[in-house]
């Protein structure tokens, strides 16, 4: 019985810091999403990514996408869909950077919704996408999700 116990005990003080840091380093390799809150001045493109899936999270936004390019060195783009809807995220590293992105979307036409430091957009396409494109205004209730 006592050597049953103290093998159990072996095993738990192996076990236990092994598990800390296979966490500690599934989390630095940022495998968990969502840390920042949305309203979070990012200022590299992890943090910006974790900004934008808090953004996803918090409106049920599927099929998450962060392999998109970076706009700039301060600014970031990500994707997700609602339905048959795919929205573009912009997250801004600054205020300079959030001025001209949201003048660029609203030079090209479409509907966004825009807070703190990001802004998010519905992007034509697919069967979708002629309505979308030719209706004008653009239809806004596209974006209630993000509002």
């Amino acid at each position: 019985m006592r050597s049953r116990i103290v093998v159990v005990a072996g095993v738990l003080v192996l076990l236990v810091p092994a598990l800390l840091v296979a966490l500690l380093v599934v989390r630095e390799n940022a495998m968990f999403h969502g840390r920042l809150p949305p309203d979070t001045l990012a200022t590299n493109s992890a943090q910006a990514e974790d900004v934008a899936y808090s953004v996803a999270s918090n409106t049920s936004c599927g099929k998450f996408d962060a392999d998109l390019p970076e706009v700039s060195v301060d600014s970031w783009q990500f994707e997700c869909t609602i339905g048959d809807v795919l929205y573009r995220m912009y997250v801004y590293g600054g205020d300079e950077a959030r001025s001209k992105g949201l003048a660029q979307l609203q030079a090209d036409g479409r509907p966004y919704v825009a807070k703190a430091y990001y802004a998010v957009t519905a992007v034509p396409y697919g069967p979708s996408k002629d309505a979308l494109l030719n209706a004008t205004p653009p239809p806004a209730p596209i974006m209630d999700p993000f509002r």
